[in-house]
């Protein structure tokens, strides 16, 4: 289509008359065909903060049921952290191999009515965000959960279907892209970039005015730079000096 813009599985497009168009699907008819609502604003941001707003409300007439994509090891901790925010009446698992799955990944449609809330739990990056498509497309709702006991900066801006493990600690004006994973321990601190997808490994640090890139490596920075993480008698491995 010729001008549209359109990021990976955001379903949010340019149109012609310069608006940002985000399609959810509203319902579905008789046949179990989706049907689509839109929302649209001036920018990319505004037409998907409307989108989550009109998302929100109709999840909140249904129960607040939690689908988590992936049950090998960081689902089953993806699964202990959401059972400690007390939020999710149920909370269930798709896995094309693990028995305790209620179904294989690719049937994740079919369960939009009864688990509106899904987030992919995968350590694979790119399959973890080709689920944050699908789960989009599909008319999911994809939180940020955040673990009680990680510490938040309020300026800090988080986003969809990031995972913030325990003890981690994301500090002020930083911004962490959708899809990450932020694992225990880890120390983002202020004014840091993480992009979509990436990982923070447990224990890790990352220090100011750095972007992480979606493999974790850094990208650019202002500073002098400390990434390290800790052995086994809690002393610090840098594995990226300063530039």
């Amino acid at each position: 289509m010729g001008g549209a813009l359109m990021r990976t599985g955001s379903n949010i497009r340019k149109r012609s008359d310069g608006r940002f168009e985000a399609r959810y699907i509203k319902e579905r008819d008789p046949q179990g065909r989706a049907v689509y609502g839109y929302c649209y604003g001036r920018t990319w941001e505004e037409a998907a903060l409307k989108r989550e707003t009109v998302l929100r409300q109709s999840a909140s007439v249904r129960e607040m049921n939690l689908l988590i994509l992936g049950a090998g090891r960081h689902g089953r901790e993806v699964q202990e952290l959401a059972e400690s925010l007390r939020l999710f009446q149920k909370i269930a698992f798709l896995d094309d191999r693990k028995p305790e799955a209620i179904g294989p990944c690719r049937d994740l449609e079919r369960y939009v009515d009864t688990y509106p809330v899904a987030i992919p739990a995968v350590g694979d990056q790119a399959l973890r965000m080709r689920w944050m498509g699908e789960a989009t497309r599909a008319g999911f709702i994809l939180p940020v959960l955040i673990h009680p006991r990680a510490v938040i900066s309020p300026s800090a801006k988080i986003g969809y279907g990031t995972v913030v493990c325990a003890r981690a600690t994301v500090g002020s004006r930083s911004q962490i892209g959708i899809g990450c994973i932020i694992a225990s321990g880890a120390t983002i601190d202020r004014d840091v970039t993480v992009a979509d997808g990436a990982y923070v490994g447990c224990g890790q640090v990352v220090t100011s005015n750095y972007r992480i890139d979606r493999e974790g490596g850094i990208l650019y920075g202002e500073a002098n730079l400390s990434v390290f993480s800790y052995d086994a008698w809690g002393r610090a491995e840098v594995y990226s000096g300063g530039l």
